[in-house]
């Protein structure tokens, strides 16, 4: 079996599988780290998407420091 990888604007990947496990751990560790996504249809590549990519955690919005009571 093969693997496709889909990226837009750009062509489709194939991965065999037959060759050394270390190499397609390799190659698909790269494919993630340059923004492709894994595909099951390589004539329908956006509608056959495996792993959607994980949005970034948006960061907690700060807590201010309460006013200090004024003193008369």
């Amino acid at each position: 079996m093969a693997q496709y990888w889909y990226k837009p604007e750009k062509r489709i990947k194939r991965i065999s599988e037959d060759g050394g496990d270390r190499d397609v751990v390799r190659q698909v560790k790269d494919l993630k780290a340059n923004g492709y996504v894994q595909v099951l249809d390589r004539r329908n590549p956006e509608g056959s998407i495996v792993e959607q990519p994980k949005p970034k955690a948006k960061p907690k919005p700060k807590t201010k420091p309460k006013a200090k009571a004024k003193k008369k």
